[in-house]
């Protein structure tokens, strides 16, 4: 049957890139260009809640180019939590929070490209985003939980780690909330402990 999901994201050629600067730490910047092309195909791209479709996208070859290099510098040395809770608190502080509807009128979940696009993300924005950050730079399994008004990730790492968590096929993943500005690996959002999340596999 159709899918919407897109193994690889489409080679857009053009010059009207569109540049944003992103602060990593108080003397880390990393100059990100995106594809101005590649955001019109998105904003006809037919819009759903398919959280996993979005994460699968992952970023454009361009943008990471831009990012990566920052942020391989700041985990350079990590072990894989300490790595995990840097980029954490990179995705809760180097991105302006906004709801959909205040931003664009309807909910709009973002493809990681327009996340930098845009001034304003949500929860589902940067638990998407944060999601590509592990599996591209840590090579960790991923998964998005999905609470009644609200999305986190979560991380299954190979050490033993401690803190708010969830077992799936006898698999520990530890949740990782980017919207919870301040919260480190381990601490999900307080309204979310007591509600169940529907697991989202990438």
């Amino acid at each position: 049957r159709p899918s919407l999901y897109m193994t690889s994201i489409p080679n857009l050629m053009g010059k009207n890139g569109v540049q944003r600067t992103l602060t990593g730490g108080k003397h880390t910047k990393a100059a990100v260009t995106i594809n101005k092309n590649l955001i019109d195909f998105y904003n006809d791209y037919p819009r759903n809640v398919q959280w996993g479709l979005y994460s699968a996208a992952s970023l454009s070859s361009k943008a990471k180019s831009g990012l990566y290099p920052m942020l391989w510098q700041m985990i350079e040395g990590k072990n894989e939590v300490e790595a995990a809770n840097i980029l954490l608190h990179f995705v809760q502080t180097a991105f302006e929070y906004q709801t959909d509807d205040v931003q664009f009128g309807v909910e709009r979940p973002l493809f990681a490209d327009e996340m930098l696009y845009y001034p304003y993300c949500d929860c589902e924005d940067r638990s998407i985003f944060y999601s590509i950050l592990v599996r591209d730079l840590l090579g960790l399994d991923v998964v998005l939980l999905n609470y009644p008004g609200h999305l986190a990730t979560a991380v299954r790492f190979a050490d033993e780690t401690k803190g708010d968590h969830i077992i799936l096929s006898d698999k520990k993943y530890i949740i990782c909330d980017p919207t919870y500005i301040g919260a480190d690996v381990g601490e999900a959002m307080p309204s979310c402990l007591n509600e169940t999340a529907i697991v989202v596999k990438i």
